[in-house]
């Protein structure tokens, strides 16, 4: 949020996210430490703070006793996303990127008079940000209009990231095209369709209305043939296409190809998906493309690196993950997360340091292959997630339990094996909910769109869970289970 937010706004957020991963009483000293701020500033910031959560009506409080100690009161169904993205909101900064995505900025002179604010003001902000759309291949310029320059591809990547990174499926943010419209015509899909996807779609027909098309490139073509969903897809996207932009059926072509190969990489294989083998039949078409081989090479070096032998329902999983990841990886320029540290990498850091030294040697042994650096040269992005792909893959097992629980995360997987172990070690009075079967309690860390549907209690907490927010879920199943079977569908009120 750094590139986005003032000073002073970014300095409320950390207090904010600071007392919300404590969970208990905090003084002002230990912030003040931690922040790298004064008493005085951090008294301020929490004056505001308190002030920003009355107007945001979130479902928070901060309490103060003696001797200038402070907690964060949150119920179960607070969403920490929901604060962030409502100071994001309030940003010049991302109101500005907001504009310029629907080509409405014009320039910073105009931008600068409507919202109050003075020319030199607005262009230090413009500069703050240049160093992250140079991450993305991405030059802001002012020739014509104010826009991002640089290749189709790596503009919707960035403003998939900026809406994505900031809405979280919590919200629809976009006005060309409403969820509805998309939904319709995606007929009988509509129930399973990711929420990745449905902005992934909005970002390509907005930019499709306003007459930006994708490059042409033969790897995306490629990644298509021998693809047993590309059908299947194309059936279902053109009637997008044809209804909601003007573009001419070799254009629709385009995209359809290009919005697949995107889209394909959003799904996470567990190790009973029966897609694997036709995944590793695709494979087998493309051995001499750098994502396959990058896999290939990957595995190799796995299984020698830590002298392991896996079984074939992990290697399947295992590679059809790792192949998509690649592919990802190889068509996109930037980081994966735009407006905070990538949560995989958070995950591993935590880690003991032995095994973290240890994926830091095993990932040094695999880049020593020259030919796949065009891949491989992002180990920020890559060694979190190959960390995160390992632990929900190999030798995790879900123990049946009387509480029926149903997990929604943004780290890939619905849910990872790894959070739910994690889960089974606070409580043995679980049980992961069966498909069609309704769940007692959802464990989401954020409030998706997509779990309205449901009739449950719902409980939030981070994208990688810390301690306390384990020992909160561990007092909230307990008062679940205080309540009798036959009512636990109903959501309580509000506590």
């Amino acid at each position: 949020m750094y590139y986005f937010l003032d000073r002073p706004v970014y300095q409320k957020v950390r207090i904010l996210i600071h007392l919300h991963s404590i969970n208990q009483f905090c003084s002002i000293s230990d912030m003040a430490k931690s922040l790298n701020a004064s008493d005085r500033t951090i008294l301020k910031f929490i004056g505001e703070l308190k002030h920003d959560l009355k107007e945001m009506e979130p479902e928070a409080d901060i309490i103060e006793r003696e001797h200038k100690n402070f907690y964060l009161k949150t119920k179960d169904n607070f969403s920490i996303k929901t604060v962030e993205r409502w100071y994001l909101e309030q940003s010049l900064t991302y109101k500005a990127c907001d504009q310029i995505f629907y080509n409405t900025m014009g320039d910073i002179h105009a931008f600068a008079k409507k919202n109050y604010t003075s020319y030199a003001s607005m262009y230090r902000r413009v500069n703050k940000i240049k160093p992250l759309l140079d991450q993305f291949k991405l030059q802001y310029t002012t020739q014509h209009m104010a826009t991002f320059n640089g290749m189709e591809k790596q503009f919707r990547y960035f403003y998939y990231l900026f809406y994505w990174n900031s809405c979280w499926g919590e919200v629809w943010p976009f006005s060309s095209v409403t969820r509805e419209q998309i939904l319709e015509l995606l007929k009988g899909e509509k129930e399973s369709m990711p929420e990745q996807m449905l902005y992934w779609l909005a970002i390509s027909i907005t930019r499709a209305k306003l007459g930006y098309v994708i490059e042409e490139d033969p790897t995306y073509e490629s990644f298509t043939k021998h693809h047993h969903l590309f059908k299947s897809f194309s059936r279902l996207a053109e009637p997008l296409f044809k209804e909601l932009t003007t573009l001419t059926e070799e254009q629709i072509t385009l995209e359809i190809i290009f919005s697949f190969t995107v889209i394909s990489c959003f799904e996470f294989y567990d190790k009973k998906n029966p897609q694997i083998s036709l995944i590793m039949n695709f494979a087998q078409h493309h051995n001499q493309d750098l994502f396959v081989q990058t896999t290939i090479h990957w595995l190799e070096t796995f299984t020698e690196f830590f002298s392991m032998e896996i079984n074939a329902e992990e290697y399947g999983a295992l590679f059809a993950n790792l192949l998509y990841l690649h592919y990802y990886t190889q068509i996109f320029d930037g980081p994966t997360f735009l407006f905070k540290e990538d949560p995989f990498k958070i995950a591993f850091e935590q880690d003991p340091p032995n095994q973290v030294e240890l994926m830091n040697r095993f990932y040094d042994q695999l880049a020593k292959k020259k030919a796949l650096t065009k891949i491989l040269k992002h180990r920020e992005r890559l060694l979190g997630r190959y960390h995160g792909l390992l632990k929900r893959t190999i030798n995790f097992k879900v123990d049946n339990q009387p509480i029926k629980i149903k997990v929604f995360s943004i780290l890939e997987g619905n849910p990872s094996e790894y959070i739910i172990n994690q889960i089974k070690r606070i409580s043995s009075h679980i049980q992961l909910c069966n498909e069609g079967e309704h769940p007692d309690l959802i464990i989401t860390d954020r409030l998706y769109m997509s779990i309205e549907k449901y009739d449950a209690k719902v409980f939030v907490w981070s994208s990688v869970p810390k301690r306390n927010d384990f020992e909160r879920l561990r007092d909230c199943i307990e008062r679940i289970r205080l309540v009798e079977p036959s009512e636990r569908s109903s959501k309580p009120d509000n506590e």
